[in-house]
């Protein structure tokens, strides 16, 4: 696998790392100056292994958006599976892949059950809503000031869905503002994480500082495995 990614390699990362383990504001800054440097590593890893998925593989985009991963994940003819919940950039991203049938549109949100739930958006999506979308959530708080907007959306239990898949995804992109923790626990518990599926994460301790020991724990634990690369330093 390619794991040598998960750790500090270098002596500057070494560095970086060892003051992000020091508490308060010289750790947090470690941290930034690391994940900064993974992070890059990270955007250049999921677009080499994007270019390698072929018509055999499947991929899922989990927080496609309007589908610029998405579009990484099908030029080579995989099965791809984008999820977006918000309807209007579900439409853009429909009308984006309409003439790639190997490409499936989801409107809905992924976790950990099958169901509904309330996806919120920032007041801001009421004039920008192309930018605002991208902080959709079904999970945070953080945007409801009485000026928010909130509409219903599906909810896709993602274990279920993986399990039905023809065969295990190659590639999973997790984009999903705050959701990703019921996601991975799902998909870990389920023993779906396995026989070398690829796992790009974009996480949220920057928005939610609370989650950053368990952010630190899934790093440390995606850093020991030998058969799943799970790299939670991505977007």
């Amino acid at each position: 696998m390619i794991a040598e990614d998960l750790r500090p390699n270098g002596t500057v990362e070494a560095w970086f790392s060892a003051l992000a383990r020091l508490p308060g504001g010289i750790g947090a800054v470690g941290y930034r100056k690391l994940k900064r440097r993974q992070q890059r590593l990270a955007e250049a890893r999921l677009e080499a292994l994007s270019a390698a998925l072929g018509p055999g593989d499947i991929a899922l985009d989990l927080g496609a958006n309007v589908g610029d991963v998405t579009n990484l994940l099908a030029r080579g003819g995989a099965t791809v599976h984008a999820f977006e919940p918000e309807p209007e950039t579900f439409a853009l991203l429909s009308a984006r892949f309409a003439d790639q049938p190997h490409v499936h549109p989801h409107n809905a949100a992924v976790s950990d059950y099958d169901g509904t739930a309330a996806l919120v958006l920032p007041a801001s999506y009421r004039v920008s809503p192309r930018s605002a979308s991208k902080a959709a959530s079904i999970v945070h708080d953080r945007y409801r000031d009485g000026n928010h907007v909130e509409t219903e959306t599906r909810v896709i239990d993602i274990a279920g869905f993986v399990r039905d898949l023809p065969r295990r995804p190659s590639l999973i992109k997790i984009d999903i503002e705050g959701a990703e923790w019921r996601v991975l626990a799902a998909l870990q518990a389920a023993e779906l994480l396995s026989d070398g599926v690829c796992v790009f994460v974009e996480t949220h301790e920057r928005l939610d500082p609370s989650t950053l020991p368990l952010v630190r724990r899934q790093q440390a634990w995606a850093a020991r495995q030998s058969d799943v690369y799970v790299n939670l330093y991505w977007g």
